[in-house]
């Protein structure tokens, strides 16, 4: 190959490897992303600066600009802006071509922004402006800008599995904390042997246990110790410093980093100058929301977020187990005692407003229910039927011929329902008609002739003929099924069932009047005592919930039936009046009068009657 065809071969500067050392070594951001895009420009020919906009606590702002305080421009923000908005990769060119004259030296720069989105979010934005730049060279440009996103992508990743990391082996730590406190037989064996694994995983000088009694705290629990001992003038420091962080409602550091001590570690300086180490962590315990106690870390070494997360991370854990313990060893007259004078103290003091309230109705509902008489009425399902119900059969053995109604249609008297095929019936007829008239002829012949013999005979068979005919014209009219009267056909459906056969006395149709219809109420068994004849009521029905119908209980049949889990009876009643809406077979729910009870009676003897038997039938 010829020299000059050769490609050059690239160089590394010292400063390229200064930037790549930092970029591989570096965990700081503001120095990785400056080494970051430092090497980007330089591998871009035409930069002239650039940015780096990471997103940091759900903010994004600039982390590093290339040259090194440089300002920007406006150009460059709006391209960055606009990759962030369209989750893509920007190139904004200039505005004329570089060989114009009338081009001026600004609208020469070519400005590139590419989103970096990791997992499908957003996580900043890096924009680069570029001078005398080609098409090739944006695109070669843009390509760089996509392979070097992984680098950032890279080191969020590594930050955030760093952070997992710590956070998962805290919890671990925290679940072996209170696993150990579970595995104790009471709450001071229980917080012993949590102060002391506490100790041991804090690399603590010792550690403390302290729990609310009576306002105060007191300690329950050292480590390392067979118990917390009197309340000397160590217990009496300890105590006093689990206050203060009581008292704050949060974790307390004792010495503040570059900052004198507050009064409000006061007790945190005297427990440090009876010795133990200089650096103290207490950190609150809680349960269901409320301060309950406190933890108290004394070590020589300083006291980091780490320590301090670790122990924040225990005492979330181990406060409720602690508390169960504690509630645990309450004897019952001392929780009736506090549960009553926390309610009474409630009741009567200053605050609590809304118990108060609560209080004051619920005395008052109950004394409405108990004086208040209402009328009781027995709620059951109801159902609407015909008074009377005609079944219409088939007069003889045949085939259906036609259907001219069905099921849900209203007919009037006399209109034809059905018919059966009577194409036999009119051949025998016409056969029997020919028979007739030959017959006939042969009388006419014998009563010419004078015999009287075939005269008796042909006369005879003219009657036969006769008869058969009349037979068969009756048995064609019942080959036309009309209605009785006027109703409603609640059942019958012949339109898939035509040329079927059909046996005589066979059941077509059923109707219904529409004048005439009857309520049956199926009353539950634990109601029916408080059903009687005569008894006024009234019907609701679903397919017309605003028009209600008065009732009256007609009678009560005598023998019960199983309907959906419930033992029911059946009970009738008329209604007071009509309505051309109603139809046979409407369901809703009727209630019938059942006389003046209390109210509380009414909502709640179901209740007591159901416990009353159930008592009885364990009853010796």
């Amino acid at each position: 190959m010829d020299a000059q065809t050769e490609p050059e071969a690239a160089t590394v500067t010292p400063l390229d490897q200064v930037l790549w050392g930092v970029l591989t070594n570096e965990q700081a951001l503001v120095p990785f992303a400056n080494a970051w895009l430092g090497l980007l420009c330089r591998m871009l020919p035409g930069a002239t600066r650039a940015v780096l906009v990471l997103r940091q606590n759900g903010v994004a702002a600039p982390v590093a600009r290339w040259p090194d305080g440089d300002a920007g421009s406006a150009q460059l923000a709006h391209v960055a802006e606009l990759a962030l908005k369209e989750r893509r990769g920007v190139i904004s060119r200039p505005r004329g071509r570089a060989g114009s004259q009338a081009t001026r030296i600004d609208d020469r720069a070519s400005h590139l922004a590419f989103p970096l989105l990791f997992d499908g979010e957003d996580q900043g934005v890096v924009a680069v402006e570029l001078e005398n730049a080609s098409d090739a060279a944006l695109r070669d440009a843009m390509r760089h800008m996509q392979w070097g996103a992984s680098w950032i992508e890279l080191r969020q990743r590594r930050v955030q599995s760093a952070s997992d990391t710590a956070r998962l082996s805290q919890g671990y730590a925290a679940l072996e904390v209170a696993a150990t406190t579970l595995a104790a037989d009471g709450f001071e064996a229980a917080a012993r042997a949590a102060a002391t694994e506490i100790a041991v995983r804090l690399g603590a000088s010792y550690v403390a246990i302290g729990w609310i009694k009576h306002r105060s705290v007191r300690v329950a629990g050292l480590s390392h110790a067979a118990s917390s001992g009197k309340r000397a003038e160590a217990t009496i420091n300890l105590a006093a410093a689990m206050d203060e962080a009581v008292d704050q409602g949060a974790s307390l550091v004792f010495p503040l980093p570059d900052e004198e001590p507050l009064p409000s570690r006061a007790a945190h300086a005297r427990l440090v100058a009876q010795g133990g180490g200089p650096y103290v962590l207490t950190v609150p315990l809680t349960m269901h929301g409320q301060i309950t106690g406190a933890i108290i870390v004394q070590r020589e070494t300083p006291i980091d977020q780490s320590a301090i997360d670790l122990t924040e991370a225990i005492a979330a854990l181990i406060g409720p187990v602690l508390g169960q313990f504690h509630l645990g060893e309450r004897w019952l007259t001392t929780i009736a005692f506090h549960i009553a004078t926390r309610t009474v103290r409630q009741l009567f003091g200053a605050e609590h407003y809304i118990l108060k309230l609560a209080t004051c109705a619920i005395v008052a509902v109950i004394a409405f229910f108990s004086l208040f008489h209402v009328e009781y009425r027995v709620s059951a399902p109801a159902v609407v039927e015909g008074e009377v119900r005609r079944m219409i059969a088939a007069g003889l053995d045949g085939y259906i011929g036609s259907e001219h109604a069905r099921a849900g249609q209203i007919v009037h008297r006399g209109e034809l329902l059905a018919t059966l095929d009577d194409s036999e019936l009119n051949m025998q007829r016409l056969r029997w008609i020919a028979t007739r008239q030959q017959h006939q002829s042969e009388l006419d012949k014998a009563l010419a002739t004078g015999t009287r013999a075939e005269v008796n005979i042909d006369s005879a068979q003219i009657a036969e003929a006769v008869a058969e005919i009349a037979l068969l014209d009756a048995q064609l009219a019942r080959t036309k099924i009309v209605a009785p009267f006027d109703g409603l056909i609640i059942n019958g459906d012949l339109s898939q069932s035509v040329g079927m056969p059909v046996q005589r006395a066979q059941v077509l149709f059923e109707i219904a009047p529409l004048d005439s219809y009857r309520v049956i109420i199926r009353v539950p068994d634990s109601d029916i005592a408080h059903v009687a004849p005569k008894r006024a009521g009234s019907l609701i029905l679903s397919a017309l919930p605003d028009h209600p119908f008065g009732l009256r209980v007609v009678r009560i049949t005598p023998i019960a039936e199983q309907a959906d889990g419930i033992n029911s009876f059946h009970v009738e009643a008329r209604l007071d009046e009509t309505s051309r809406q109603l139809r046979p077979n409407m369901e809703g729910v009727a209630k019938i009068d059942a006389g003046q009870r209390l109210l509380i009676w009414v909502w709640a003897h179901h209740l007591i009657d159901a416990v009353r038997l159930w008592l009885w039938s364990w009853w010796p």
